[in-house]
């Protein structure tokens, strides 16, 4: 690492740490809502920007069918209606920020034609040391849904890192994955595989604590899932003078192009080369809650349109470079008899076999 003045950069630390910990409880908003109307466009738009092609919320007379009538929204198209994550106080700190999980609960379905706002606040705030001394930050975001009726349809825990970065020091250290023709044969078949239980009946009954469940595959990670992403949750940072501007007000949450020497929102370093190198990043990267959105799917499209996710809690363990391919594979480890719902484990396995992901799944199903 190159001289620095250590002390000068925990001075900075903890006088963020302090107003950060002033925030605890308090109501916090650091984007704008999104999505207000549940509308079948804003519907479609996150079904394409999470890659969820299911016709329970893109097609109106598939769902008319259904015990719904109408069409609904996707579980996880709350993140578009208000970002589950926080950052602390906006002032001048060297950190970075990785986003630890995200966990959300539903009380009832999101259906078109729905009104909805937000309201989030910071939950708690704690902070660690790992092994290699560097001050890691905890921020715990509270966010909460409600109709137009002021109505709880689910709420959501996220779990956002501030840790210390001095300059440009390595934050994580892989090659880009390049795909071989056997590896596009391989997931060209399972792309193929997927399947869902759509409208047949998946019975409580018939689940067994052991069972897997379909495994899902996603990726190979590139700009087109990024720039998607953020056409359905909404972008994260405004351009030109008014983004260098509102970038000056919360220096911890910018990036520095290596090339042009210009701060950028953080946000730009999952769609360039040049930004994830500046936070010590061999690619551009994914973006937590947007695994968490493509998780969903393989819950969704197995529980089938009578089943019910109730609960569902990502944790990343590992960040997605550009290229990386991720299997997602869940079991049913647990059922409750009394409420009918099952518990599933959850584990993404990038192509190096190492583990980027775990989770858990509650999931409602109907009885016989």
């Amino acid at each position: 690492m190159t001289e620095v003045n250590m002390d000068e950069i925990n001075k900075q630390i903890d006088a963020w740490v302090k107003k950060t910990k002033e925030l605890t409880g308090k109501e916090v908003r650091e984007r704008d809502t999104w999505n207000y109307d549940v509308t079948p466009d804003s519907i479609r738009h996150f079904c394409y920007g999470t890659d969820d092609d299911n016709p329970l919320y893109l097609d109106s007379e598939y769902a008319k069918k259904t015990k719904y009538g109408k069409l609904i929204a996707p579980p996880c198209y709350l993140v578009s209606v208000l970002y589950p994550i926080l950052h602390g106080e906006p002032m001048k700190a060297p950190l970075a920020s990785l986003i630890g999980g995200v966990a959300y609960e539903w009380f009832r379905p999101i259906y078109a034609g729905d009104r909805l706002h937000a309201v989030s606040k910071q939950d708690k705030f704690f902070e660690k040391v790992n092994k290699q001394g560097r001050r890691l930050n905890f921020v715990i975001s509270d966010v909460r849904y409600l109709d137009e009726k002021d109505e709880l349809v689910g709420k959501a825990t996220g779990t956002m890192i501030m840790a210390t970065q001095v300059g440009r020091a390595t934050m994580f250290d892989r090659s880009i994955h390049k795909l071989s023709d056997e590896d596009l044969s391989r997931l060209e078949t399972a792309f193929r595989a997927e399947r869902r239980t759509g409208a047949a009946m998946l019975y409580f009954e018939d689940v067994k604590v052991g069972q897997k469940i379909p495994s899902m595959v996603r990726g190979p990670l590139t700009i087109g899932d990024m720039v998607a992403w953020n056409a359905a949750i909404g972008p994260s940072y405004k351009a030109g003078r008014w983004g260098f501007l509102e970038v000056l007000k919360a220096p911890h949450a910018q990036a520095v192009n290596p090339v042009l020497n210009f701060p950028v929102k953080y946000s730009q370093q999952h769609e360039d080369f040049n930004l994830a190198a500046g936070r010590g990043m061999p690619a551009p990267f994914d973006n937590g809650v947007m695994r968490f959105a493509w998780v969903a799917p393989m819950v969704t499209n197995w529980m089938g349109d009578n089943g019910m996710l109730r609960k569902l809690d990502v944790q990343i363990r590992a960040p997605n470079l550009y290229g990386d391919v991720t299997t997602y594979e869940g079991s049913v480890t647990e059922k409750d008899e009394n409420k009918a719902t099952v518990t599933i484990d959850i584990t993404g396995t990038n192509q190096t076999g190492q583990v980027t992901t775990k989770g858990t799944a509650l999931v409602e199903l109907p009885r016989k």
